[in-house]
């Protein structure tokens, strides 16, 4: 509660005592946060009280240390100054009477409450800076409420510091530990999917020692090195490791599917060279025919295959990946060539007994209608069913005679 001083207004007793009490009420809640940090153990440790030696610090730690010690020192005064002051108006107050007030000594309470009250310092000015009716000295002084504000920033500055120690020397031993459990696992995996990150874990376990023995008299330094140099490296190794892990589980799923391409080109070769044979047997014209890819051929591409297989298991991977994928690319031509030729091969085949098929069915109709004893359709029967039966086939010369035998069939 803030109350601005009016000389030219009544100073009410009841606001005298709000007042009062508002600043018991702080002073009250000051003194617990500020004993509450002083009896850290982290905090007696660094500033030697309550039975430990000082501990000894160094680097980035030794300067905030210092700074926020300085401050707390420099709280404690202001908060003598602070209790002095109140405790001067509490008196005061009690001394006014209940019943014949005194306006007088009630704006003097007021004044140690609301106004500049309270001296801070004493500040030679230089003569530079002096006019001729200037003094020698200032004197700084501010009221509670600022002088209270200043506390709490400094406060807070040391606090945060002494709570950052309190958290690097509980979590660093930890942190440390967990890393150099973390290198041989990840060591391991280096080694195994062919990393190149070995430098960067030699790095760390290097450091790591040096930085263990500082923990106690730096451990706001190692924790600033850990984070901006350790932590990246760890970071970057796994990013690695898990891209390198990622292109390994791609290269296994990709010769998965490479063995099953494979599988299909053996069977559709197969399937090729099956047809191809038979209608080289069973048909006269051949210039339809396409002849299927080589034993030659389909061994390269075995071999090939074994290969990749062979250095993916020696630890390569970007090689591998870019051989797998020319592979593959190789394969599924060669699947788009046999089906070709399976087409193609079985066309023929198809064709004949097609036309075996119709012939049949067409004689059917005939001697549904009739016409089984015509002549003429008796003769083109006889002459199909010669050619179609007969090997090789000459199948221009099948379907001309069963095209006829149809037309003779349908002519009324």
């Amino acid at each position: 509660m803030v109350i601005t001083l009016n000389s030219n207004k009544q100073v009410i007793p009841e606001r005298i005592e709000q007042l009062l009490a508002d600043w018991k009420m702080r002073l009250d809640l000051a003194s617990q946060n500020m004993l509450a940090l002083q009896g850290l153990t982290t905090y007696q440790r660094l500033a030697g009280e309550a039975g430990f030696p000082k501990t000894q610090l160094t680097g980035t730690t030794a300067i905030q240390v210092a700074a926020a010690l300085d401050a707390m020192n420099q709280v404690f005064q202001y908060f003598d100054l602070l209790l002095a002051t109140i405790s001067r108006a509490a008196a005061l107050y009690k001394q006014v009477p209940r019943f014949l007030g005194s306006d007088q000594k009630l704006q003097a309470v007021e004044e140690l409450l609301i106004g500049q009250s309270i001296q801070l310092s004493v500040v030679q000015v230089p003569l530079a800076q002096r006019s001729l009716l200037s003094a020698a000295e200032t004197t700084c002084t501010v009221t509670p409420d600022n002088l209270l504000a200043m506390m709490t920033l400094t406060f807070e500055t040391a606090r945060d510091t002494i709570l950052a120690i309190d958290v690097a020397w509980s979590h660093l031993e930890l942190t440390l530990s967990r890393v150099e459990a973390e290198i041989q696992p990840l060591r391991q995996q280096v080694n195994m999917l062919g990393g190149n990150n070995l430098i960067d874990l030699r790095v760390i376990q290097q450091e790591i020692a040096p930085l263990r023995d500082r923990v106690t008299t730096d451990p706001l330094g190692v924790k600033d090195e850990f984070e901006q140099q350790i932590q990246p490296l760890i970071e970057r190794v796994k990013d690695s490791l898990n891209q390198v892990l990622q292109q390994h589980n791609q290269i296994q799923d990709g010769l998965a599917i490479a063995h099953t391409l494979l599988q299909n080109l053996t069977e559709l070769n197969q399937q090729a060279h099956t047809a191809y044979a038979e209608s080289l047997e069973k048909v006269r014209d051949h210039s339809g025919l396409q002849p299927p890819l080589s034993a030659d051929h389909l061994d390269a591409l075995c071999q090939w295959l074994s290969r990749l297989e062979t250095r993916f298991a020696e630890g390569l991977v970007n090689p591998i990946q870019v051989g797998l994928e020319n592979w593959t690319a190789n394969v599924k031509a060669a699947i788009a060539i046999e089906q070709r030729a399976v087409s193609a091969n079985c066309y023929p085949l198809e064709t004949r007994r097609e036309l075996r098929g119709r012939l049949a069915a067409l004689k059917a109709k005939a001697l549904a209608r009739g016409r089984a004893e015509d002549p003429i359709l008796a003769d083109l029967s006889a002459q199909a069913k010669q050619i179609l039966y007969t090997r090789p086939t000459d199948l221009t010369k099948a379907i001309e005679l069963v095209t006829q035998y149809e037309r003779h069939l349908n002519d009324r």
